[in-house]
């Protein structure tokens, strides 16, 4: 390509204007150095074409990376659009995330000797949503033959936040900045061209999906995209554009949003919410009105139809087995008792959660009990009452005070859901919280006194245990993680190993965090024999029950410990929290704690209505 021409592009760029590249579909040009930009068809008037996903390749001394698989054929096409521009091997391609534009010719580029790169999530949604779409895809009338043809490949190069390629002439840092088309979109950062290839996390033009998003972290992720030094931006869709395209994008989002909650507050239904939106400076963007589903998309969010991403991709509350619409003799719930508490507000939200359940206010459990006795669900009174009197009574979603021991023997095939993982972040925050005031109290007497590159063992991988790794690892802690159940190794983790491992690890570790349940088992389990292993200057942070601990073995002993005591504050030893070497904290619920508490109870509430499995179902 004419050098001036790549001149021309990025001056454009860089001196702001609004005016996008004019191309035709399937046009490559090369808008800096070595970068080159593949325009796909797709028309905003026009749904019968698609010719999948924008592509950009750059050409490294000795080989070139390629931004998107697309489909199967459209890849095939890509490549010999390659072959015209540099006959250098192609090495890597990055799936910017798990859509079929994008990640379905991943195979084509297998057989071609490339890498596939992925994000940690994009890489799970693809390998555990992705065979059944894609045999999908090759079947029926509306067959795509390529894919019929093909094979679904997966990314085998993953990373969690970002990875570099860099030969000295060319540079591109993927960056997982959060969720915002999908929870695992990636992005191409080009910084020594100041270009970012942003897959669908931004589009120029009316092309966004938003099934998969979570709007409010989009605008925070193209915030994100903002921070860069940025001249040019290559969507997934659409023709180039200057950094304005990214603030284009986030407008529609603050707006759209902004619009929805306006109505909904206004009480309008669903069908007025979509006829008030009103932004005629989008359709001068994209020459269309904001496609229905995206107002629909942002409804849901807002009144709790489209299930809170946070509950599962932060805090790893999974759906459990449990009856659903599919199971023989499933019917529809009536009524669900539910705490006299609620506000007028949450009330309103679980009926539009639920619009053909009737909810029944309960003030005391004497008062649950009698109102569960024709109920299919109960919401918050986790007692023996209530299972004994429930005759038709399918589900009980627990609250944070936990389930009456005795209530296991009464609750027969009833389903029960907690709340574990909820306060997670709060715990995790603590217990961290706990550790630098530690440091800092005792680093006069040997303790470690900062927490870069020294080792950790973590005890417990659960929900809190995952919480912890993440702020850990920020901190530069090297984290050996123990426990029984987990088979992942979670981001911000070197190591896993069984608890069988405890007493050979201990020795090592500068800092011991406990973040597992109590049990039987896990009663004691730091006693006399593991606080003599540790080291001298070795920090102990109990962030789970206090029982964990040994109290009278710790009282003994000179090791530095940090304890959140919660509700435990009766296992603690007289005088234990005067000790010099001691941090005891009593933990309280946080706002954002009650936050997720509505988020859990709210879409519970859904599934059960609509015969979902349900979320965080417990076990004895």
């Amino acid at each position: 390509m004419n050098r001036a021409l790549i001149v021309s592009l990025v001056l454009a760029a860089s001196n702001g204007t609004a005016e996008p590249l004019k191309m035709k579909f399937d046009e490559v040009r090369e808008v800096a150095p070595g970068v080159f930009f593949r325009y796909s068809a797709i028309s905003p008037t026009d749904s019968s074409v698609f010719g999948g996903s924008n592509n950009i390749w750059v050409v490294f001394d000795e080989y070139v990376a390629v931004i998107d698989a697309n489909f199967p054929k459209e890849a095939a096409d890509v490549i010999a659009a390659i072959r015209k521009t540099t006959k250098k091997p192609i090495r890597y391609v990055l799936d910017t995330h798990h859509h079929g534009d994008h990640a379905w010719g991943n195979d084509v580029w297998i057989k071609e000797g490339a890498t596939v790169i992925a994000s940690r999530k994009a890489s799970k949604l693809l390998r555990d949503t992705g065979p059944e779409d894609f045999a999908k895809a090759g079947k029926g009338p509306t067959a795509r033959k390529d894919v019929a043809e093909s094979k679904l490949g997966f990314p085998s190069l993953i990373f969690d936040e970002k990875l570099v390629l860099d030969d000295g002439n060319q540079r591109i840092e993927f960056l997982q900045l959060g969720h915002s088309h999908t929870m695992g979109d990636a992005v191409a950062y080009l910084p020594k061209h100041k270009i970012l290839c942003t897959g669908d996390a931004c589009v120029n033009g009316p092309y966004n999906f938003m099934g998969h998003s979570d709007s409010a972290s989009w605008i925070r992720c193209l915030e994100r995209m903002e921070a860069l030094d940025v001249k040019m931006v290559l969507p997934g869709h659409g023709v180039p554009m200057g950094k304005e395209l990214l603030a284009n994008q986030k407008r529609y989002f603050v707006e759209l949003r902004q619009q929805v909650k306006k109505a909904i507050d206004n009480g309008k239904s669903l069908e007025d919410v979509i006829r008030s939106v009103d932004l005629p400076w989008y359709k001068e963007w994209t020459t269309v009105k904001p496609a229905v589903d995206n107002i629909k998309h942002v409804y849901g969010e807002y009144v709790g139809l489209v299930a809170p991403w946070e509950l599962e991709q932060s805090l790893g509350i999974l759906a459990g087995s449990t009856p659903t619409k599919e199971t023989p003799g499933w019917v529809k719930p009536t009524k669900i008792v539910v705490p006299a508490g609620l506000t007028a507000e949450e009330l309103a939200s679980l009926k539009r959660a639920a619009p053909e359940v009737e909810f029944l206010p309960a003030r005391t459990p004497e008062q649950a009990a009698k109102l569960a006795t024709d109920a299919d669900g109960v919401l918050g009174f986790a007692t023996t009452e209530v299972f004994k009197a429930g005759k038709r009574l399918r589900w009980v979603q627990a609250t944070p005070e936990g389930i009456e021991p005795t209530a296991w023997e009464a609750r027969g095939t009833v389903t029960i859901t907690d709340t574990r993982r909820i306060n997670a972040p709060a715990v995790a925050e603590q217990s961290l919280a706990l550790l630098l005031s530690l440091a800092r109290k005792v680093a006069g007497s040997g303790a470690v006194a900062e927490l870069s590159g020294k080792r950790m063992l973590l005890i417990g991988l659960g929900g809190t245990g995952e919480q912890i790794a993440r702020r850990a690892s920020a901190f530069g802690l090297r984290i050996t993680a123990l426990d029984d159940v987990t088979t992942d190794r979670p981001e911000g983790v070197e190591r896993l190993e069984r608890l069988s491992k405890l007493d050979e690890l201990l020795p090592s570790a500068d800092v011991v965090i406990l973040a597992m349940p109590l049990t039987t088992k896990t009663r004691g389990l730091i006693g006399e024999k593991q606080l003599a292993a540790m080291k001298t200057n070795a920090m102990l942070i109990n962030a789970a029950h206090t029982p964990l601990i040994d109290a009278k073995a710790l009282a003994k002993s000179n090791i530095a410990a940090g304890l959140d005591v919660g509700d435990d504050r009766g296992s603690l030893l007289p005088g234990e929290t005067d000790q010099p070497r001691r941090v005891v904290f009593v933990s309280r619920a946080t706002e954002d704690t009650r936050g997720r508490l509505w988020l859990l109870y709210r879409e519970n509430v859904r599934r059960f209505a609509s015969g979902e499995a349900l979320l965080s179902v417990a076990e004895r």
